[in-house]
């Protein structure tokens, strides 16, 4: 009969426990996902002269999606971007998007990247055609300042 209760209790325990790991990996893998779709809207977003209504719809999405879920370091350099957007009509997302690859690599077990991010647009010219227009390059050292190069 003890024995009987000692596997009753065990078995309770052990799914309990379970239970516990399954939950907190659950919302680690939608954290993962959601700072993942942040990423990817700030990026197809950024550094464009002229965005769509579905990009800017979708870069404040990302911003919103950043200030609930992102860890401290992402909340306060996106509020940094945000104050320095509303007063002073511009400012870079790039030290977002940074910190963004650098935590979304380490979550997938990739190795850490030492190079600048890269953030490259096509235009169109006056004949329709797409050409490499533009790329603006974050340095690694994130406190230098960001060089911008314009294409032909």
């Amino acid at each position: 009969m003890i024995a009987a209760l000692v596997v009753v209790i065990g078995w309770y325990v052990a799914h309990s426990f379970n239970m516990v790991r399954d939950r907190a990996n659950k919302r680690h893998d939608m954290i993962v996902e959601y700072l993942l779709e942040a990423y990817r809207r700030l990026e197809k977003a950024a550094n464009r002269e002229d965005k769509t209504e579905e990009q800017a719809v979708a870069f404040e999405s990302a911003v919103a999606d950043i200030q609930l879920l992102g860890n401290p370091d992402q909340i306060t350099e996106t509020v940094k971007y945000l104050k320095a957007y509303a007063s002073v009509g511009g400012g870079t997302i790039d030290n977002v998007l940074s910190l963004l690859r650098d935590d979304l690599r380490k979550e997938f077990g990739l190795s850490r990247v030492n190079h600048s991010l890269i953030i490259f647009r096509f235009v169109r010219d006056r004949s329709s055609e797409w050409r490499p227009g533009s790329f603006v390059e974050t340095p690694v050292c994130r406190t230098s300042p960001v060089h911008a190069y314009k294409g032909p």
